[in-house]
């Protein structure tokens, strides 16, 4: 028996493609150069601990490969966990990283202010 469910976890399997180009340009790109933007203000910090610590501790240039190997380790997962739950990985991702994009382009527009 086919459900509403079914159908709607095939709609987001099908699109795969799309929350991997979602995850990449929002995760990775778009948190990348914010951050970047960001930090070129004196107003402006990292938040994340971690992310501060590595760049203190790395430099800027680093923060893009990092990220890289983030993305790769979760494609890793994706393809490891059993569908349809690893369509959540790419979800996830997109999800996290529009949010983060926003968040920093929210905190740099309140320093440019």
């Amino acid at each position: 028996m086919v459900t509403d469910f079914d159908s709607s976890i095939d709609i987001l399997e099908e699109n795969a493609l799309l929350w991997w180009c979602g995850a990449i340009t929002f995760f990775l790109v778009g948190d990348v150069v914010t951050t970047l933007a960001g930090l070129q203000l004196r107003t402006v910090v990292e938040a994340s601990p971690v992310a501060a610590w590595l760049i203190n501790a790395y430099g800027l240039p680093m923060i893009l490969p990092i990220k890289v190997l983030i993305v790769c380790g979760f494609y890793g997962l994706y393809r490891l966990v059993p569908r349809p739950h690893c369509i959540g990985v790419p979800l996830g991702l997109c999800a996290l990283g529009f949010v983060v994009t926003v968040w920093n382009g929210a905190v740099i527009a309140a320093a440019v202010m």
